[in-house]
């Protein structure tokens, strides 16, 4: 599995509001994160769309958590991101040597192993 940038940025960018108490000036966690904050804004419109963050407007506007970061998983994260298959690429694309091919079984079952992994890991647990 290859993370993207922006799949460990998100990471990143979610632990950080995570840790705040209130909402976080996207210009703050992009700032601490070391990310542009145009790259940080089109992550955090991902985000948003994933139902993972609030988005606040106005002159106190920022980002929070939409739902506790125990209940966020690296999974959710990633999957907004387009990082995460829930399929192998063959299994997708419905290879004609699916039924024969040898190694199938071996990536479908890794596959979901890291899936299951990541769906077990939460922000509270990078808190």
């Amino acid at each position: 599995m290859k993370v993207s940038a922006a799949g460990r940025y998100a990471v990143r960018l979610m632990v950080s509001i995570a840790r705040a108490d209130d909402v976080v000036p996207l210009k703050d966690v992009a700032q601490e994160q070391r990310i542009s904050l145009k790259y940080a804004e089109q992550i955090m419109r991902k985000l948003t769309k994933a139902n993972l963050l609030i988005s606040m407007r106005g002159q106190d506007g920022g980002y929070k958590l939409k739902k506790e970061a125990g209940k966020i998983t690296i999974y959710e994260i990633l999957l907004a991101t387009g990082d995460i298959q829930k399929d192998i690429k063959c299994v997708q694309e419905k290879c004609p040597n699916l039924k024969s091919c040898v190694g199938v079984d071996v990536f479908v079952t890794l596959n979901e192993k890291i899936n299951d992994y990541l769906k077990s890991v939460t922000l509270q647990t990078l808190l």
